[in-house]
């Protein structure tokens, strides 16, 4: 089957809010069940983030009798946790089409993405969020205002400067397009009511099949592949796993009739 690519072709930049009016993440197999049965996200610590330079994040003062605000800063900064998705890449490209993310974060691609509609999750006044920057050099510390007395003081220094401390990172993550969620009081983030669709990789797996019963009809379950252009170009496609099912068994009963035929 092949596509004429328009649809790639004259896709456009997508800006401001409509950047994360859709949110995907992408997970094992095992974690999916687990997050659709609790309809949580579990926020994960900053020092497991798999980005050597933010966790090789530093903090400096000028003053050397100052050492313990590094001390602090760094605590503090610490004690947030994470949850990350991607946006959709422009209008056409969505977020749940990218390779690199299944390679990645999909148990190499046979876990699953999770659609989410933004103004449906259940963000707490505690949270920071989001989108991620990407900058070809980052600072090598972070230079601390040493007229930081208290903890509320401390407090209002990470909430002024959280792009810098928590939302920018080096250009080579750039492919991850990251919307980020942190607190330092929630253990999870809810998403009752959120999630729009998920997406597998193939409509035959048994992971597939089991996702298919677990969902029922409450969100469509696609799957992702590519088709070839009337330029020979693969582009990604997106199909509902049971139709394709369907249509390939109708294709293959038409195939060995043909096949009886001749013979």
């Amino acid at each position: 089957m092949r596509i004429d690519s328009d649809i790639y072709a004259n896709s456009r930049k997508l800006v401001g809010d409509e950047r994360f009016k859709k949110l995907y993440h992408y997970t094992s197999f095992d974690s999916f069940v687990k997050i659709w049965l609790n309809q949580n996200l579990l926020f994960s610590p900053l020092s497991k983030v798999n980005d050597i330079q933010e966790v090789d994040f530093k903090t400096g003062v000028i003053n050397s009798d100052r050492l313990d605000l590094c001390r602090k800063l760094n605590e503090y900064r610490l004690s947030y946790k994470q949850v990350s998705f991607t946006m959709d890449y422009d209008s056409a490209l969505k977020g749940c089409m990218s390779p690199m993310m299944w390679g990645l974060y999909a148990d190499k691609r046979k876990g699953v993405c999770i659609e989410l509609e933004y103004d449906k999750i259940n963000f707490s006044e505690s949270t920071l969020k989001d989108v991620v920057s990407y900058k070809k050099y980052l600072r090598w510390q972070n230079i601390v205002d040493e007229r930081i007395e208290t903890q509320e003081g401390l407090n209002d220094y990470v909430t002024k400067h959280q792009k810098q401390l928590f939302f920018t990172k080096q250009k080579s993550w750039e492919g991850e397009n990251e919307y980020r969620v942190l607190s330092n009081v929630d253990d999870y983030l809810s998403i009752q009511g959120a999630i729009n669709a998920v997406y597998l990789t193939s409509c035959w797996s048994q992971e597939c099949l089991f996702v298919e019963k677990l969902v029922g009809d409450k969100v469509p379950v696609m799957y992702l592949s590519y088709i070839g252009t009337f330029h020979n170009w693969a582009v990604p496609t997106l199909k509902d796993t049971k139709e394709q099912r369907e249509y390939e068994y109708k294709m293959k009963e038409i195939q060995d009739s043909r096949n009886g035929n001749k013979e």
